[in-house]
């Protein structure tokens, strides 16, 4: 049994080279490993190398995650409706993103995933109000209705 320098402890499996990483689902990635994520907001799909034209950078901000409380940042992005359909279908392509839907009033999904290749996590929420100008869009032929989208990612600095 060892002890990792960030306190929590593992059994070395003595097949493998003490500094090879070794995986576990309690880590969620290799334990031997440290996620570098970012420290300060930014244009996160900028960072990622995932810039769109049809995606418009608003700003970033400070956040907090519910539940146990953990500080993070949330990018802010604007996507016009005329491009919803197809930011949608490229988020699937890389993401783990389940396409939008209609509920209520509202065009969203839940919340999506990402991990780029250094461990960090990154959660991705789009949505848009299905009310405008007194009509309901409540079909994908008329995203084009709509005004514009919103989309998030966020970032946490740990996760429990």
């Amino acid at each position: 049994m060892a002890v990792l320098a960030d306190g929590r402890s593992e059994t070395l499996n003595s097949s493998k080279p003490a500094s090879e990483p070794t995986s576990s689902l309690a880590c969620g990635h290799f334990c031997g490993q440290k996620a570098q994520p970012p420290i300060a907001c930014g244009d996160y799909l900028k960072e990622l190398g995932r810039s769109r034209r049809e995606v418009e950078y608003l700003g970033c901000e400070a956040t907090m995650l519910d539940g146990p409380p953990i500080p993070g940042f949330k990018a802010t992005y604007r996507v016009r409706g005329s491009d919803l359909d197809k930011i949608d279908k490229w988020l699937a392509t890389w993401t783990e993103w389940k396409r939008l839907r209609f509920s209520c009033c509202q065009w969203d999904a839940p919340t999506g995933f990402y991990r780029d290749k250094s461990g960090s996590d990154y959660y991705i929420d789009m949505g848009a109000d299905a009310y405008v100008n007194g009509h309901m869009i409540d079909r994908r032929k008329d995203f084009s209705k709509l005004p514009y989208a919103t989309l998030r990612i966020s970032h946490y600095l740990y996760l429990p």
